[in-house]
């Protein structure tokens, strides 16, 4: 399948309305830990392997959170939640109250930081189960602190010709403070194939509409179509009429 056709409104409607409950249900529980925020749905991008480990590399893996789970029901293949080096410490300052700096994040501003990684990581699981219509379920988590961890990854037998990666982009905002974060789903083949045959069976391609509306023998604006015996049946009565009585 193209990379297009994951962009088409058709396909977006179905990711937002799979999102809308999971994300409700991440603001709630966000909001009790962190106090109130603002959340974004998550933005739906399909990018290619190369794309995908540029993006990682970008946002920086040694000094930012990442973190792996293999995919062990539903789907099959890997999933990566990245926050980017100024979110995570960002989270870090709302959780803990100080400021990690130029040190880095030790390990309670990652203890810290899963916490919320996990909320996110239901939301993203309830989004894909929602989207396949099946649960979906995760293994524990496997730090990654650079590079060279998640390509270890990727040239598992199942991944190793994977092409196409699936980025789920979500922002939550607490007064001026901002975070984002990245989820990555490396889909195997098999896996990748069997949501987009999930999702082509829940719409229908603007194609296959305008077959449909211009099919013979339906009527429309025009009064095309309109069978011609019933108008010969009344030309036939209004003939007779005037020799009755």
């Amino acid at each position: 399948m193209s990379h297009k056709s994951w962009f088409s409104e058709w396909y977006q409607d179905i990711f937002r309305e799979a999102s809308n409950i999971a994300m409700s249900h991440a603001l709630t529980a966000l909001s009790n830990m962190i106090g109130e925020i603002e959340m974004e749905p998550p933005e739906v991008q399909v990018i290619p392997r190369a794309q995908f480990l540029a993006s990682l590399a970008s946002k920086g893996i040694s000094n930012s959170f990442v973190v792996m789970f293999d995919i062990t029901e539903g789907l099959g293949g890997l999933t990566i939640l990245q926050f980017p080096k100024e979110s995570a410490k960002s989270l870090v300052s709302m959780l803990l109250g100080m400021d990690p700096g130029d040190e880095g994040i030790d390990e309670m501003g990652r203890s810290a930081i899963m916490e919320i990684g996990n909320i996110l990581i239901s939301v993203y699981t309830d989004i894909l189960a929602k989207l396949i219509d099946e649960p979906v379920s995760l293994s524990p988590p496997k730090p990654a602190e650079s590079l060279y961890d998640v390509e270890k990854e990727l040239s598992r037998p199942d991944l190793r010709d994977v092409e196409d990666v699936i980025l789920f982009k979500t922002r939550f905002y607490q007064e001026n403070t901002g975070v984002e974060s990245l989820f990555y789903l490396v889909p195997t083949k098999d896996a990748f194939d069997k949501l987009v045959g999930k999702l082509e069976a829940q719409v229908k391609e603007p194609e296959e509409i305008v077959q449909e509306e211009a099919t013979p023998g339906t009527e429309g604006e025009s009064g095309e179509g309109v069978p011609e015996e019933p108008a010969a049946e009344e030309k036939a009565q209004m003939n007779e009429e005037p020799g009755e009585g």
